[in-house]
């Protein structure tokens, strides 16, 4: 059992390791709030950085991709500047960062994704990082094999794609379903400069956000169980995320992901 002592130190480690090292302290995103609650740093440095970023059963790389996610869709722009510089810290390269926060763009909205690739391309400039994301997408490709395309992508992690509805889509929603398989999965999962680990783990980080949807949080789930997440790997964002999004949908995605563990499909893993 650790001290609390013990535990604020570890906290520190690894906020330094967060801040790039070499003696850097990361004081957080807003650290002018530490005026107005001033036991905020030490229960925040002991109870998340010391206790929860340090835990084995997620790499730190998932960690942080997971982390900035979940700033990007709640709009937080002081959270998202310093989860930029947390996630390029720990080694994902802006490449990489860039192609998560364009999945934002259909996890969290548009605005969302811009905000946080607008705070990037500061950051990048201020460390003076080149960004060589690939301008992949092929205007000339027809509508119907961006569809197939799509479709297929989302095979890969849910066989039966159309399996969403419990009953008959309505037109707008059938149009919707259409544009989400040619554009969401025909051209973002799609896309070369993040592995697949990493565009799921940011799809299950907005799906504990946007909170307790349980159909198309259970189908992301197995989709990862079915890639090679662990079910570990799955509980442990799930708990780091607690910290950022609050206890409730945290909670309420444990419940769903423990529903899934026992299905039959999945039970013996």
């Amino acid at each position: 059992m650790t001290t609390l002592d013990e535990r604020f130190q570890k906290g520190l480690e690894m906020r330094a390791r967060l801040a790039g090292g070499e003696g850097r302290l990361f004081r957080g995103s807003v650290p002018s709030a530490y005026e107005l609650a001033p036991d905020m740093y030490r229960i925040t440095t002991e109870s998340l950085y010391g206790s929860i970023w340090s835990r084995p059963g997620l790499d730190i790389k998932y960690r942080a991709i997971a982390t900035l996610t979940v700033a990007a869709v709640q709009l937080a722009t002081p959270q998202v500047r310093a989860h930029v510089r947390n996630t390029l810290n720990v080694g994902v390269t802006p490449e990489e960062l860039v192609e998560v926060l364009m999945m934002v763009a259909f996890y969290g909205g548009i605005p969302a994704s811009y905000n946080a690739l607008a705070i990037a391309k500061e950051i990048f400039e201020e460390r003076g990082l080149e960004c060589a994301a690939a301008a992949c997408f092929d205007p000339s490709v027809a509508a119907e094999t961006l569809y197939e395309r799509g479709v297929d992508k989302h095979r890969e992690l849910i066989p039966d794609v159309f399996g969403y509805h419990t009953i008959e889509p309505t037109p707008e929603e059938h149009d919707l379903d259409v544009l989400m398989q040619e554009y969401l999965w025909g051209s973002i999962w799609t896309r070369p400069g993040l592995d697949m680990k990493s565009r799921i783990v940011c799809a299950l980080a907005a799906l504990v956000v946007a909170g307790s949807y349980d159909l198309s949080t259970r189908r992301m789930i197995e989709g990862a169980l079915r890639y090679g997440l662990t079910k570990a790997e799955i509980m442990e964002m799930a708990m780091h995320l607690a910290f950022y999004v609050g206890i409730l949908p945290a909670r309420a995605f444990m419940h769903i992901a423990n529903t899934v563990f026992r299905s039959p499909e999945f039970a013996r893993l």
